[in-house]
């Protein structure tokens, strides 16, 4: 009896063990995680009064041209406004990254005379409205292409044109944040695709005009 009572202990033990995975277990499936939802849309960016800065170079180095800008527009005592913004006037896929052209921006007062320095690049001018498509991204500001490419894509499936430089808002500061943490809103200047022209109709012919009898008096 007590053998017996003995090997349901053990067959109780060993279920036990088992169950709780004391057996060998197969490695659990990891699946890839779930890639984030572009999203994307159009804006129209009103014209403004802004102090830039243009320069030629690897737009790697945009973080310390936006604090070149920011140190002059602090030293011309103008009253800044909103996040600093750049415009980018090359694809650096076909331009040289040393002859790329950008220009860095911030929102200035609107009673700011206008200026121009050739030496430093420096401006206070105007800039005019734009239609804007663009979408938020998250992480390194020299890793950006694949969200363009997805952008750019978007562009041409919902009807519209690039007609103008692509540009970013700075939402972070490169000085406090993580390149990985870095967050900006991305976009390209666009304007809607126009119609197709119909070429298949003729133009109408101008319709004869008979002369008219002389009337007798």
């Amino acid at each position: 009896m007590r053998n017996i009572v003995r090997a349901a202990a053990v067959l109780m033990v060993a279920a036990v063990i088992v169950g709780c995975g004391g057996g060998e277990q197969q490695p659990a499936k990891t699946e890839a995680p779930a890639q984030p939802v572009f999203v994307a849309q159009t804006m129209t960016v009103p014209a403004m009064k802004v102090a830039s800065i243009a320069k030629i170079g690897q737009y790697g180095d945009v973080g310390k041209s936006v604090s070149d800008l920011m140190a002059i527009v602090q030293t011309e005592k103008l009253a800044a406004s909103g996040m600093p913004f750049g415009l980018y006037f090359d694809n650096p896929t076909k331009v040289k990254p040393e002859s790329t052209r950008y220009e860095v921006c911030i929102q200035v007062a609107p009673t700011a005379k206008n200026k121009a320095d050739g030496k430093t690049g420096f401006a206070v001018k105007d800039a005019p409205e734009m239609m804007v498509a663009a979408t938020e991204y998250m992480g390194p500001y020299d890793q950006v292409a694949p969200t363009y490419e997805k952008l750019y894509k978007w562009i041409g499936e919902n009807k519209y044109e690039a007609a103008g430089p692509m540009i970013e808002w700075y939402l972070s500061d490169p000085s406090k944040v993580k390149p990985e943490s870095l967050m900006a809103k991305i976009g390209a200047v666009v304007k809607p695709v126009a119609p197709p022209v119909d070429t298949t109709k003729k133009a109408e012919e101008p319709k004869k005009t008979e002369p008219k009898a002389p009337t007798k008096k």
